[in-house]
């Protein structure tokens, strides 16, 4: 990817790439820089194997920029916790209505 000169071309190439984009050196960039210090974007700097940088956007701007949110589901723990403490409560549960 070519290095963006403007906030405006890195929101729409990182909204035109499905809210992310990668690039070797990108978190060094000064408009990456920029738009992480307004909060626009979030930056995951690459590894000493990948040395790939990735720029997200973050939730808010998703929905600035048109893309949809992304709606995180609940964990495997979460959902039997929540069958077993249903399930507590409908077996041990009140059995007159409370005043």
């Amino acid at each position: 990817m070519q290095s963006p000169t403007t906030l405006a071309e890195l929101l729409r190439a990182a909204a035109s790439g499905g809210g992310k984009i990668d690039g070797v050196g990108l978190a060094d960039d000064e408009i990456v820089k920029e738009a992480h210090w307004l909060g626009l974007v979030e930056v995951d700097a690459g590894n000493a194997w990948t040395m790939v940088d990735t720029v997200r956007l973050t939730p808010k701007q998703r929905v600035v920029m048109g893309l949809p949110p992304i709606a995180q589901r609940p964990s495997a723990v979460a959902l039997i916790a929540n069958a077993v403490t249903t399930s507590f409560f409908k077996l041990f549960g009140a059995r007159r209505p409370l005043p």
